[in-house]
């Protein structure tokens, strides 16, 4: 009788094991372009060199959620300095300071009636902004000329959105944040440092 009861349970557990494995299944992200901007003109700065200083740091934890991000913010930023900004000319710095480049999670009120079962609702908005600033340092070290562009953009997602359309959709958040920093940028430079481009 006991040995039969061991052969029952070790048949279930057997049963239960192979059910999970069979419901197992292999979601993989997406794989999405590296944001590029050297199709763009660059800006030409008469500097020696360029230094870049991160002042923005992430608290790792909720509600930021950059750090989650197929591109976040800062990295998209330092891409598009690396693309855009070129340097030919004197012994003077330009100093670029990141001083924002986050995105936060802001929980939306849904309705919990009956008619919530049959409609999907907006539940969260993710707020991305970045604040950069472009600083001439002369080579005695004294702070000149500088520039400053910020831009700022939401998207909301909807309850019960997959890890995938996330990552979509924060990758489509941080392509159009990019590009109105690029367009605000720009804008400034030739305003505020003209004297300082080719």
């Amino acid at each position: 009788m006991q040995v039969w009861k061991r052969s029952l349970t070790a048949g279930v557990m057997c049963v239960l094991v192979l059910l999970v494995v069979a419901c197992t299944t292999t979601v993989s992200r997406p794989v999405f372009d590296e944001m590029a901007f050297g199709h763009l003109p660059a800006l030409q700065f008469k500097v020696g060199r360029v230094e870049v200083v991160d002042e923005y740091r992430s608290p790792l934890i909720d509600p930021n959620v950059e750090h989650t991000f197929p591109t976040p913010p800062a990295v998209a930023i330092r891409r598009w300095i690396a693309d855009r900004v070129q340097t030919s000319g004197s012994s003077d710095i330009l100093r670029i300071t990141i001083r924002d480049a986050s995105a936060v999670r802001v929980e939306l009120d849904t309705n919990q009636d009956l008619e919530a079962w049959f409609t999907t609702e907006q539940s969260e908005r993710i707020d991305a902004r970045v604040d950069v600033q472009f600083q001439i340092i002369g080579d005695d070290g004294v702070a000149g000329s500088y520039a400053a562009a910020e831009a700022a953009r939401s998207r909301t997602l909807p309850e019960g959105a997959t890890l995938n359309e996330r990552d979509q959709i924060h990758f489509d958040l941080i392509s159009a944040l990019i590009n109105d920093f690029n367009a605000s940028m720009e804008q400034a430079v030739r305003q505020y440092l003209a004297d300082y481009l080719r």
